[in-house]
């Protein structure tokens, strides 16, 4: 067999790992919950990372988690066919090595559930997730804790951890979830029994039918037609369960369905979306993100039916991203995807906040990336995309961890006679635009914009601006920002313009622009990004903060203010912090940033390197800055990755970021930093700093 595709990825995976992930992003109050993972690692490179990903990326909880000496982590040999369908070879690994003695894993569990309930809430706990606030969805059932169980490790491992949960709380409301994925091999029994719901899609189904009922009556029902399939789902129920059990199973681009062995309890639901071919990327982790998110919301009390519609709306999502654990969605993702076709959003009662707000800075910060940058190393592109359009450039962006947003050159990705092309390409791949980069033609504009030397070519530059906000208000009301860089507004010799005359075009440009009332007057946010020198114009007339705030001030509209790019502030000689603080001390005219970082020592040079690879100690107190003063906007990555993967390195500038917001929150709230800070006392801040990241 031969691949048609030459590239490896590695992703983390897993099944129970993916479901930890998936259970920890589905959260309605993630920053509020802990998500406990227990399993087994190898003490292997693989091991370190693994773990390493799970806690530090994703805030699993592997407290009950252990490293085996010897053995290699537990991996899986993902296949795609080119239609996204997953098939695998699992190499169980440390996953196989638990105790085998029924009474050491009884303890062990008993242990686990005891320990994880008291650390937790003082209401039921659970090792998979325990909500520390008690709030009610759209339905008046009680909360469940839930524990998510499947077949990638021993049956006598699930078989004590389902007696432990149950005998650990009050069993009405404890519910235990067994997917039947990770072994072809037959459910034992008293796992089978202990179980509340047992979780198969279509294939693992026919093998249940096939181990459960005697004889070859597995021929005699037909997989294609649902009434049949149910039927064999509730003769599963009443040859092996206790009663009192249901199956919840998965059919793919067919739906799900939720059965008993009660002849006229069903549930039978059609998918929330129906995907077009080319949405569908990989299908790998789609399971795992229906059971997470099934599991998330019964335990906050959902109805089955509704439970299974918030289930069905985190699959169709994962499968549009490549990867299992990074192909995930959160609970925002899927409330807005629900929303979009026609469902309701979950309905949260809570006077303490917005029930999709997460005070966690991971998951209320919003992240975008160069989208050129995606037209770098072709060579990791499958062979099949040959034409690098902006819908490739989109299609391959949209595979980014952690991205949230995208912003558009205008009008190289889009123009008017585009936009409603763009528009869907957009919606399609689940992204949301945040906002344009205006780039002036150059064909035109060579000789200066708003400084242009002729009247004329002066009013096409507030024509060509005005032009981009009409675009940017058809794109809908998500797009409130408009980022322009006048790369040709300034000169090359000394002598060669009137400062003061070129001042003077700059601002009333602007103010013609910025203020028309049928178009820029409309866009909430309208930003200067100031670069001090460039190959096309060796000097800018507005070469730094300083500059750009009085620029500002003297355009004077409330929806015109800057965008500070990190590299362009170095190469200008000035400190970043120094420049937002600026800034912010101007009143609320920060509208956006541009992170990547530049050798400063090479004047007139802005290289667009990765964020903090040069210059981390001052990239972290930008990032500080930013977080005392509460900017709210994008996070944009304006980097040149030419030889790194663009989508590697972009993910990598996020989790830097990141890391440094939370680190920032607890700078910000340390009393003995902010003592030191008052005392220009290096030493101890640095001193404190490290305490605070150990």
């Amino acid at each position: 067999m031969r691949a048609y595709n030459s590239n490896i990825y590695r992703a983390l995976g897993g099944k129970g790992a993916n479901q930890a992930v998936g259970v920890k992003k589905s959260l309605m109050r993630p920053h509020q919950s802990e998500v406990y993972f227990v399993g087994k690692f190898g003490d292997d490179e693989e091991g370190k990372w693994l773990s390493n990903t799970l806690s530090d990326e994703y805030f699993v909880n592997l407290k009950y988690s252990e490293s085996i000496q010897n053995v290699s982590s537990g991996t899986g040999i993902v296949l795609l066919s080119k239609e996204g369908v997953a098939s695998s070879v699992v190499v169980p690994g440390a996953n196989a090595e638990w105790e085998e003695q029924e009474s050491a894993l009884q303890n062990f569990f008993a242990d686990v559930f005891s320990l994880a309930k008291s650390e937790t809430s003082s209401n039921d706990g659970t090792c998979l997730a325990s909500d520390k606030n008690e709030y009610s969805a759209d339905s008046a059932l009680p909360r469940k804790s839930v524990l998510l169980l499947q077949r990638e490790i021993p049956d006598a491992v699930s078989e004590a951890a389902s007696k432990a949960f149950k005998e650990k709380g009050d069993p009405s409301h404890r519910l235990v979830l067994l997917d039947l994925g990770g072994s072809q091999s037959r459910v034992s029994d008293t796992l089978f029994q202990s179980v509340d719901i047992i979780s198969p899609n279509l294939n693992e189904l026919e093998t249940l039918v096939s181990t459960s009922i005697p004889g070859d009556n597995v021929n005699t029902y037909d997989f294609e037609n649902n009434e049949d399939t149910i039927r064999a789902a509730k003769d599963v129920l009443k040859s092996r369960g206790n009663g009192k059990q249901s199956l919840l199973v998965t059919l793919g681009h067919r739906g799900s369905f939720y059965v008993t062995d009660t002849d006229d309890e069903s549930i039978f639901l059609k998918p929330v979306a129906t995907l077009d071919a080319e949405l569908v990327v990989d299908c790998t982790a789609a399971g795992d993100s229906f059971r997470s998110a099934f599991a998330v919301a019964m335990a906050e009390g959902n109805t089955i039916s509704r439970s299974m519609e918030i289930a069905s709306a985190s699959g169709a999502l994962a499968v549009q991203k490549m990867g299992a654990a990074p192909s995930l969605p959160d609970r925002t993702s899927i409330e807005a995807f629900l929303e979009k076709n026609g469902r309701s959003r979950t309905k949260v009662e809570s006077p303490l906040e917005d029930s999709f707000r997460n005070s966690k800075i991971d998951t209320t910060d919003s992240f975008a990336c160069r989208l050129n940058s995606m037209k770098e190393r072709k060579d990791l592109v499958p062979k099949t995309v040959t034409n690098f359009d902006v819908k490739a450039l989109l299609e391959r962006y949209a595979t980014i961890d952690g991205v949230t947003h995208v912003e558009l050159n205008y009008p190289e990705h889009v123009a008017k006679n585009s936009h409603r092309n763009v528009a869907k390409i957009v919606d399609r791949l689940g992204l949301k635009v945040s906002g344009l980069n205006v780039r002036f033609p150059k064909d035109i504009f060579r000789n200066g914009a708003f400084t242009n030397p002729n009247e004329e070519v002066r009013g096409q530059a507030v024509q060509f601006l005005r032009d981009a906000c009409e675009v940017a208000l058809s794109l809908g009301d998500e797009v409130q920002h408009l980022i322009v860089w006048s790369q040709f507004d300034g000169y090359d010799y000394d002598g060669q313009v009137d400062f003061s005359e070129s001042w003077m075009h700059l601002v009333h440009g602007y103010k013609a622009a910025v203020g028309d009332s049928n178009t820029c007057a409309k866009v909430k946010k309208v930003s200067f990004e100031f670069k001090p020198t460039d190959a096309l114009s060796r000097s800018s007339l507005v070469p730094n903060t300083f500059a750009s705030l009085q620029l500002v001030d003297e355009v004077n509209l409330h929806n015109f203010g800057l965008t500070l790019d990190y590299a362009h502030i170095l190469t200008a000689a000035e400190n970043p912090s120094q420049s937002a603080t600026m800034t912010f001390m101007k009143g609320d005219k920060l509208f956006g940033v541009h992170l990547n970082d530049a050798m400063q020592s090479k004047l007139g040079a802005e290289d667009g390197l990765s964020f903090a690879s040069v210059n981390p100690k001052g990239a972290y107190e930008f990032i500080r800055v930013l977080t005392k003063y509460e900017y709210e906007g994008v996070f944009y990555f304006d980097t040149f990755p030419i030889n790194e993967d663009p989508v590697l390195e972009c993910e990598r500038n996020i989790k830097v970021v990141k890391k440094f917001r939370k680190i920032a929150e607890k700078d910000l709230r340390n009393d003995k930093i902010a003592e030191a800070r008052s005392k220009h006392d290096f030493l101890k801040i640095e001193f404190e700093l490290e305490q605070l990241v150990k």
